[in-house]
């Protein structure tokens, strides 16, 4: 009798022997425990089981434990939670679990550069020389108020110019928040009715909103070949083209008019650095380099500080009991003709309560970018192959019930002493721990405060005439951050 296979049955019986082969070889390591997945498919769907990442992050953390594994196609990804967990990770034994994996971000658009997406000593040598290039330029410091005063001050120019009008708080504090990063990298400020600087940023926030899609080429490669663009990868590329245009013909303006003597900003700094390392033979510092660490800065230092004020906003117009408190209390400690200055801040601890708790609350960085390990490690007795993703949860961290007892609650309090002291706990993490925290949290928190402060110092920000405005319902756009769903907001000039 002649045996024949139709292509669906020879598929299946592949599928069945890869399936086999797979699990055999996977018998062999311990690895950590995690739901269960189709091989070379993996278990995506389970963080994707809800729109609410933080949701599918929790029940997961709540049935496997502090570490477990997910496969994201056929990549291995092991996600760490719990404070404990994460801090003998990524800051005791941050050497071995430092390096960028292997991803569609990092090889395709970071190009494995940049202080994001580089690794190794490229990335230790290169994130030295930022930090310290960066504060030579007032990064950190308080020389650096001033500058920021100046766009805080034009920021409530404009909205005082709507008078009154509903409008989305996000474009104009974007704008302001990236000229503070803006005059350290290239010393250049955009105008509000700059259309070509509009359409750089509309091209970065369509990246973020496109990070979901995007991901599932990460985990798929070959995706990205399809006819069309269904995951946006084709988009994103593009974008990011266009940005790195616009960043490297203010690069050409500075090579131009490079004079080694006068070091006004960044890029100039890199340049002599580039120069200093052409004559050493070193060719870690390229144009190239420089192109990709600017994009990194000006995206990093533009969005995780424009949508955490984007959510204090939020938060203040629909909780109008902690917003005039923290009007009360600026009012206080402040004279109304000038505006609020760093050396203000030990006065206004309800104010600094608030900003830690909205950025508490809303963690705009649900997951830290992933890390991975370039040999084979272990940790907690379960192995964790070369080349492994690991995903660091925050989210289990900010919002674990044994730390703040009452995490889902809104409650600036819970960072007050009984003696009016704040409170800074060492598992409040939003901008991550260990060698690859945020390179911009210092200058994050400054700006923070000081556009805060000043806003609600200025403004009493209410819902547009007739609504409301509902968290809940404006809650939960997840992507590289989290941001609110769009809203209008009305900005009402308090009386001298």
């Amino acid at each position: 009798m002649e045996l024949s296979l139709n292509p669906l049955s020879i598929g299946l019986l592949l599928l069945a022997i890869l399936s086999l082969w797979f699990y055999k070889r996977q018998g062999r390591t311990k690895l950590p425990p995690g739901p269960w997945h189709i091989p070379f498919i993996g278990n995506a769907w389970e963080l994707a089981a809800d729109p609410d990442l933080r949701k599918s992050l929790r029940r997961l953390h709540k049935q496997y434990g502090d570490i477990y594994r997910l496969y994201m196609g056929p990549k291995l990804a092991v996600v760490i939670s719990g404070y404990e967990a994460i801090k003998e990770v990524f800051v005791k034994r941050g050497g071995e679990f430092s390096d960028r994996p292997n991803s569609l971000f990092n090889n395709l658009i970071g190009e494995k550069q940049g202080i994001a997406s580089a690794s190794g000593e490229l990335w230790k040598k290169h994130r030295k020389f930022t930090l310290t290039s960066l504060r030579n330029f007032g990064f950190g410091k308080t020389s650096l108020e001033g500058k920021i005063q100046t766009e805080v001050s034009i920021l409530l120019c404009e909205i005082e110019k709507l008078k009154e009008k509903p409008f989305h708080i996000q474009l104009p504090v974007q704008t302001s928040v990236s000229n503070v990063i803006s005059a350290m990298t290239f010393g250049g400020h955009f105008n509000y009715n700059d259309t070509r600087f509009a359409k750089m940023m509309k091209m970065l926030d369509e990246n973020f909103e496109n990070s979901g899609p995007n991901t599932v080429v990460t985990f798929f490669p070959f995706l990205r070949f399809l006819p069309g663009d269904l995951f946006c990868i084709k988009k994103t590329l593009r974008n990011m083209k266009c940005v790195h245009e616009f960043i490297g013909e203010l690069v050409d303006k500075h090579i131009e008019n490079f004079d080694e003597n006068k070091v006004e900003d960044f890029i100039d700094a890199f340049l002599l650095e580039m120069k200093n390392n052409r004559d050493q033979n070193d060719a870690t510092f390229t144009k190239k380099h420089l192109i990709k660490t600017v994009a990194d800065l000006f995206v990093a230092g533009t969005e995780t500080t424009t949508t955490t004020i984007t959510w204090a906003v939020l938060y203040l117009a629909a909780k109008q009991d902690i917003h005039t408190r923290i009007f009360r209390e600026i009012n206080q400690n402040l004279e109304t003709d000038r505006l609020p200055s760093l050396q203000d801040k030990r006065n206004l601890v309800y104010t600094e309560a608030f900003i830690m708790e909205i950025l508490r609350v809303c963690n705009i960085a649900t997951i830290s970018l992933p890390h991975t390990c370039t040999v084979d490690r272990t940790f907690r007795g379960f192995d964790i192959p070369k080349g492994t993703t690991l995903l660091p949860d925050i989210d289990s961290v900010l919002f674990d019930p044994n730390i703040w007892s009452d995490p889902e609650e809104f409650r600036p309090e819970r960072f007050i002493s009984e003696e009016g002291t704040l409170l800074k706990p060492d598992e409040f993490i939003p901008f991550f721990t260990g060698r690859r925290n945020c390179v911009g949290e210092s200058l994050a928190r400054m700006e923070l405060y000081l556009f805060i402060t000043a806003l609600v110092q200025r403004f009493e920000f209410l819902p547009p005439e007739g609504t409301t405005l509902d968290i809940k319902e404006l809650d939960g756009v997840f992507g590289v951050t989290h941001k609110s769903k769009p809203f209008e907001i009305r900005a009402k000039l308090r009386k001298e």
